[in-house]
């Protein structure tokens, strides 16, 4: 049987298509969750991956669960976030705390 290989898909290509798709400019969904439009255009550009935060911002914004885009960017990082981690965000208001730091 063939190996089939594969390039995990960065959360910004489907946050670009998103947007695309819902005729929402980056700079308007930017203002609508509340961060800098530029960590927006960062994350479309793969520049910047989805934190636990922003997964929260991302899936109450555009539906689906938080969950969805951080499968997406455990893919492309092999880092263990999950819903869990979240909670520990949000009462701390660190990333750090997630991070065992």
């Amino acid at each position: 049987m063939d190996k089939i290989n594969y390039t995990p898909v960065h959360p910004g290509e489907i946050l670009k298509d998103e947007l695309e798709e819902i005729g929402l400019s980056q700079t308007m969904r930017a203002r609508h969750i509340g961060v800098l439009p530029k960590t927006i255009n960062e994350i479309c550009r793969g520049k910047r991956g989805v934190s636990a935060e922003m997964s929260m911002k991302l899936s109450k914004a555009l539906g689906g669960s938080p969950q969805f885009w951080l499968n997406l960017q455990n893919d492309r990082s092999g880092l263990p976030l999950s819903v869990a981690n979240m909670v520990l965000l949000t009462k701390s208001g660190s990333p750090l705390a997630i991070m065992g730091a």
